[in-house]
C-alpha cells in the first residue's frame, strides 16, 4: 500500500519504520522540522518505566520496547537510551492508587522489583529527604530516553529506510475519495491508499470529529544546575518520582544538556497548541520550594529555566489509554494518538501495534487502544 502518516513524533515515526518494513510505501508529513520543538514527543528526555501499570499489557509492550530502544541505541548515536533504576517515593497515596497496583502486578509476574527500607534507600540515594510515612520502591529496570535525540535518530533511519519525510509541510485536511485517502496541503494535494494520523496534540485540528473527546494539558518543568554535578549523574541519581495527594514530581540524573530536569505530573491546566511553551514563574517557584524540602543539593545550585510540552489526554480524564483505532466516519483513516503523557516510551513497541491496526490484523496488545464506546462517555 501507499501510505502517508501525519505527524513526526513517535508514534508517527515508529509507525513509519514498521511499515516500511513490511514493505509498504510510506510518506511521512511534519508540520514542522524533525523533532518539533513544539511537538510532544520533543523534549531532553522521558522516564522509561514499567510501574503504574497494573494491565499486563503495558508491562508487555514496555518490555518489548526497550528491546528495540536498546538496539536502536547500539544501531544510532548511542545516546538514546540510559538504564539508571527508579526509585518512587509515595506519600499518604490511597491503596488503589496506579502505583501500589502497578508494583502488585510486578510482583505477581516475577519482576525484580523491591520495596527498600528508608535506611536503604538513605544510604545508597542520600541527595533525598525522606518522611517517615513514605513507601518506597525500587525498580532497577528504569531509566530514561533522550526523547530529541530519538526521535531525530530515528527521522534519520526512516530516511536511510526509503520512506519519504516531507518536513515543513502542514496537511490542512484529509478526505476519503472513492477508494483513496487524499491529503491536502497548501495548493497541493495527494492520494494515498491509507493515512495515519499521529498528530498529538493538533490530532482535533485534522479530525474536528474527535474535539470534543480530546483534552490537552501543559506540563511544565525546571532545570537545575547543582553545585555538586557528580553527586547527581548517573551511577550516583536515579530517574524518580515523589507522589503525594496533589503533587506528583518526578525529575532525572545529571543529563546531556548539562542540567537536572525535574517536572510536574498532575493534569490541571487546560491548554491550547498556541500556548507559550515557556515556564510560568508560579511553576518555577513550586519547582524551587519542592526541591528545598526533597533534594536540598538541588535548591543549592542554580535553577537555570524550564520549558513547557502538551500532553494530549483523552477528554474521561480517568482514560488514560491511546486511541490507536479507524477515526470515526472513515475507514482508511487511522488516528494514532491521545498519549496522556506516557506514550514515548512505548515507541519501540508501537509501531507494530499501528501498523497490525492499519493493516487489520489481529493484535491483542491493540485491544485497549481501540475507541469502543469509550467517545460515549466522559465528554469534557
Amino acid at each position: 500500500m501507499n501510505i502517508a502518516i501525519i505527524g513526526g513524533g513517535i508514534f508517527g515515526v515508529a509507525a513509519a519504520l514498521e511499515l516500511r518494513s513490511r514493505g509498504h510505501e510510506v510518506t511521512l508529513f511534519e508540520r514542522g522540522q524533525i523533532p518539533n520543538p513544539e511537538a510532544s514527543s520533543t523534549d531532553v528526555s522521558k522516564v522509561i518505566r514499567r510501574t503504574n501499570y497494573p494491565n499486563s499489557t503495558y508491562i508487555e509492550l514496555a518490555t518489548r520496547s526497550t528491546a528495540q530502544w536498546q538496539d536502536w541505541h547500539e544501531r544510532l548515536s548511542q545516546s538514546i537510551y540510559y538504564r539508571t533504576g527508579q526509585l518512587i517515593v509515595v506519600g499518604d497515596m490511597p491503596p488503589e492508587h496506579t502505583t501500589l497496583a502497578g508494583y502488585e502486578a510486578l510482583v505477581r509476574l516475577g519482576r525484580d522489583v523491591s520495596k527498600p527500607t528508608m535506611k536503604e534507600v538513605q544510604k545508597r540515594f542520600p541527595q533525598f529527604t525522606l518522611h517517615d510515612h513514605d513507601t518506597l520502591f525500587f525498580d532497577p529496570w528504569a531509566g530514561y530516553l533522550r526523547s530529541g535525540q530519538a526521535v531525530e535518530d530515528l527521522a534519520q533511519l526512516a530516511r536511510e529506510e526509503g520512506v519519504v519525510l516531507r518536513e515543513q509541510t502542514t496537511v490542512d485536511a484529509v478526505e476519503e475519495t472513492a477508494g483513496q485517502t487524499r491529503l491536502l496541503w497548501g495548493s497541493e494535494s495527494a492520494d494515498f491508499d491509507r493515512a495515519v494520523v499521529a498528530t498529538g496534540p493538533w490530532v482535533a485540528q485534522l479530525l474536528p470529529q474527535i474535539e470534543a473527546h480530546v483534552r490537552l494539558t501543559r506540563q511544565q518543568m525546571a532545570f537545575f544546575i547543582p553545585k555538586d554535578k557528580a553527586n547527581f549523574e548517573r551511577g550516583n541519581f536515579p530517574v524518580w518520582a515523589i507522589l503525594s495527594p496533589g503533587d506528583l514530581w518526578y525529575g532525572f540524573p545529571f543529563l546531556h544538556e548539562g542540567y537536572v530536569k525535574i517536572a510536574e505530573d498532575s493534569k490541571v491546566e487546560d491548554a491550547t497548541v498556541d500556548v507559550s511553551r515557556e515556564p510560568t514563574q508560579m511553576f518555577l517557584t513550586q519547582a524551587r520550594e519542592f526541591v528545598a524540602e526533597r533534594i536540598p543539593g538541588l535548591s543549592e545550585g542554580e535553577l537555570v529555566g524550564g520549558r513547557s510540552c502538551l500532553y494530549t489526554n483523552n477528554a474521561n480524564m480517568e482514560d488514560e489509554q491511546f486511541v490507536i483505532d479507524w477515526a470515526p466516519g472513515h475507514d482508511r483513516v487511522l488516528i494514532a494518538c491521545c498519549g496522556c503523557g506516557h506514550g514515548f516510551k512505548f515507541g519501540g513497541a508501537i509501531g507494530p501495534v499501528i501498523a497490525d491496526a492499519l493493516e487489520e490484523k489481529e493484535n491483542p496488545l491493540g485491544d485497549l487502544f481501540r475507541i469502543g464506546a469509550r467517545f460515549e462517555t466522559g465528554v469534557a
